[in-house]
């Protein structure tokens, strides 16, 4: 095992090609960073372009590019550490036995991950030894008396750390030795076999990828911890018959670039296995499809397009949890179909389809997850598949679309809710589960971009504010949090103010997150003509869909709207205009972070 330190002055406050650049910092027990490996013939490597929201990859950089834990930082000398493991081979840890001080290494990030949970009784950590450099920053950090209990599998007794802590937890290690790394069971036992106290646990869990899959489910299905409370994070992921200099995938949010200078501290038992030569997160963004060149090639794609079992079967495995199942040794059709309690002879057809599309692979009675399948295992796979989660299952009304463009919202057949109404948000109001699962989804996905959007100038200098949307709650705690002592007034004006049954308060800003989008035009107009009216500045944040012919997921976004709501998804154009009509004496569209995702830029309007 190795630890390196990485120094330079490019970690103080600066500018990249004409653009600020934050000093480097890294609050989250498990940031980490994308390091990118230079060749080993001592080559330069272009690592790409920094844009005003985000870097542009040069894909051969990203190539090469591995994530690993922030295992502690010194602003004062400008530098940070990070731990690697040794493996046979592989192009990180190649590189890192071999660095020496002085060399250099382009790097991104880090990206926040978790901090230390607030209003927390007991925290339950468990980790091999690629997770073990957050678990060690996680106990050097935890506040005096913190309660918990750490779980930590290492090859050998070698591997053994001492960490000092001032909280009061309890550290088992558990030696693998012969056992081979990614197969191990000796963590779940471990968690299988230890009692939660009273109070709330908060869960964080790290490892090999397949390992570790079942203990999301064992946690959330069998302990009953809630979604919030537990954190399941693959750090790698065993495959055998991957070369070790695979690429990594493409990942575009990873901010700017930084170098600076390795110093390498090589005791021997001091330092962690880092995260192992990984690959990054998939891309967020989307180029639209390619147009084809041959004949055969159109065949296919529309082949391809017209395909409905790949979706519903995706959904289908992961509302009932069939690849964690497997992953957990659940792996016959009779013993998923009992744990399910579904019969066997429905739960055949499924598993067979499953194979067809390389989810799974059957090995005489038992069945084995894919790579492909595997993925499904990950954290934050059932995020956007799981049907069981209403707001998911709403948008399931897509296979309503003929309905919903011939009649409208009333010709729509809800899946979500048995509840009638003119319109959905109706719905949502007469339906709290409905309502409840719509906001958080939003908040989800708002979660990254939502201090940004309240660190907009004309929310920040607000002496009153109105907060309208999916996020009104939050939004509004957010805004006391970050100036509890300012004086100002803060309004969630709700439904009453939004039917027009009570008039909208006179405000410095009005500032709506995800609450028109579903809201026939007529009355989204009217609806703002009456905030504009009322309000100095208006801001509208919406999952706004300008650029839906060229990108698939935001054409996804407009036709899951129009089938869930009966209206479709709104522009940013189409609100500028509106703006405009209303008499706004300046509009303009500013982007939110870096520009990608469903909540990607805001409208701000001002009155005069």
């Amino acid at each position: 095992m190795r630890r390196l330190t990485v120094a330079g002055d490019q970690l103080a406050e600066g500018e990249v090609d004409g653009m600020a650049r934050p000093a480097f910092r890294s609050e989250g027990f498990d940031d980490h960073v994308k390091l990118v490996i230079p060749p080993s013939d001592g080559s330069s490597l272009d690592i790409g372009e920094q844009e005003e929201f985000r870097f542009k990859w040069n894909r051969e950089a990203l190539n090469r590019a591995r994530d690993y834990t922030v295992r502690s930082v010194d602003p004062d000398s400008n530098s940070f550490t990070f731990d690697v493991v040794r493996h046979d081979s592989g192009l990180a840890s190649d590189w890192a036995f071999g660095v020496t001080v002085g060399d250099r290494i382009s790097f991104a990030g880090p990206k926040t991950c978790a901090g230390l949970a607030e209003d927390i009784d007991f925290h339950l950590l468990v980790a091999d030894e690629t997770a073990l450099p957050a678990v060690g920053r996680w106990l050097e950090e935890a506040p005096a008396g913190t309660r918990g209990h750490i779980i930590v599998e290492v090859p050998t007794s070698d591997d053994i750390q001492y960490i000092p802590t001032e909280a009061n937890v309890e550290i088992d290690w558990l030696v693998r030795e012969s056992a081979v790394p990614g197969e191990s069971t000796l963590m779940f036992d471990a968690v299988k076999n230890l009692g939660l106290p009273e109070g709330r646990t908060f869960a964080w869990w790290a490892g090999e990828t397949l390992t570790i899959a079942p203990i999301r489910r064992y946690l959330r299905r069998e302990i009953g911890l809630p979604k919030e409370d537990v954190e399941v994070v693959g750090y790698w992921r065993k495959m055998p018959t991957r070369p070790a200099e695979a690429g990594a995938a493409v990942d575009s949010e990873a901010g700017s670039t930084l170098e600076g200078s390795a110093a390498v501290s090589t005791s021997a038992g001091s330092g962690a296995a880092g995260s192992p030569d990984s690959a990054g997160s998939a891309a967020t963004g989307s180029e639209g499809r390619a147009e084809p060149d041959s004949t055969l090639e159109v065949l296919h794609q529309v082949h391809e397009m017209t395909e409905l079992l790949p979706a519903i079967i995706t959904r289908t495995a992961v509302t009932l949890g069939i690849n964690d199942l497997i992953a957990g040794g659940v792996a016959t059709a009779e013993a998923i179909a009992a744990e399910l309690g579904i019969d066997a002879d429905r739960v055949r057809p499924v598993l067979t389809a499953m194979c067809s599309l390389g989810l799974l692979a059957r090995e005489g009675e038992a069945y084995r997850n894919t790579p492909t399948g595997a993925v499904l295992t990950g954290e934050g796979a059932s995020d956007g598949l799981d049907l069981s989660d209403p707001a998911l299952l709403d948008l399931f009304s897509l296979v309503d679309l003929v309905d919903v463009l011939r009649g409208g919202f009333a010709s729509r057949t809800s899946r979500a809710s048995a509840i009638e109404a003119p319109t959905w948000h109706d719905q949502r109001a007469a339906d709290p589960g409905l309502d409840a699962a719509h906001r958080r989804r939003s908040l989800d996905h708002l979660q990254y971009v939502l201090d940004l959007i309240l660190d907009l100038e004309p929310v920040a200098t607000a002496g009153s504010l109105a907060v309208v949307g999916d996020v009104d709650a939050e939004a509004a705690a957010a805004l006391t949090r970050k100036a509890p002592h300012s004086g100002r007034t803060i309004h969630t004006p709700g439904a009453e103010s939004l039917s027009g049954r009570r008039s909208w308060p006179d405000v410095d800003c009005t500032l709506v997150i995800a609450g028109l989008t579903g809201r026939f035009r007529a009355e989204v107009t009217a609806l703002l003509d009456r905030m504009l009216a009322a309000s100095r500045t208006l801001i509208i944040v919406e999952p706004f869909t300008d650029e839906a012919e060229a990108d698939d997921h935001q054409a996804e976004e407009l036709i899951t709207t129009l089938a869930t709501t009966g209206s479709p998804s709104l522009t940013s154009d189409g609100i500028v205009t509106d703006m405009h009509a209303l008499g706004a004496a300046h509009v303009e569209v500013k982007d939110i972070g870096w520009g990608f995702g469903r909540f990607r830029s805001a409208v701000i309007a001002t009155r005069s």
